[in-house]
């Protein structure tokens, strides 16, 4: 049996693209070279927390760097600092595998903040561990739209279209029984 065929290998497989959207969120000198003119703001400033949580969550550090994130949003902070904070629980969450979590996180960030593709490969990666392949699908098209270069929503989308192919399959089964 092909190992995305279960969701918890999906999910592993989704970790990488996980790190590599928080750390390109984190590092934006990275960001630009990848994607000039799209949006994928981070968490850069005076929050120090916001700042930590987002490091935390690029070494592995999942639940570390969502608690130290979930107190960095406490403070009054920019509405992009709150959105790419909210983005990076999703991240983290959906790491942890608590997958509506993150999604509500994910939302939150995209009421503030809709044309950061990073936030929209989080919430796909969510969905994904959700088996919500349709609307990661539509996720992935949305961050393709912001940055249609990103490696990472590539990846995502190789991966949604892998468990797309699986569901399909069980269907046909299903239905052959």
């Amino acid at each position: 049996m092909n190992a995305l065929s279960r969701p918890h290998s999906a999910a592993l497989i989704l970790s990488t693209a996980l790190i590599s959207s928080v750390l390109a969120a984190a590092l934006p000198s990275m960001t630009l070279a990848e994607t000039p003119g799209a949006s994928s703001n981070t968490v850069i400033g005076p929050n120090v927390m916001l700042a930590d949580g987002a490091e935390a969550l690029m070494r592995g550090d999942w639940a570390r760097g969502v608690q130290l994130t979930q107190m960095g949003l406490t403070f009054a902070i920019s509405q992009q600092d709150r959105a790419s904070g909210l983005a990076n629980l999703c991240a983290g969450f959906a790491a942890l595998k608590q997958y509506q979590r993150a999604l509500e996180h994910c939302d939150k960030s995209l009421e503030l903040e809709s044309d950061n593709w990073r936030t929209w490969q989080n919430r796909a990666a969510a969905n994904l561990g959700l088996g919500k392949v349709e609307d990661s699908l539509r996720d992935i098209q949305r961050g393709l739209q912001i940055n249609p270069d990103s490696d990472s929503l590539q990846k995502t989308l190789a991966i949604a279209r892998a468990q797309e192919k699986l569901q399909q399959e069980r269907m046909r089964h299903l239905l052959e029984s």
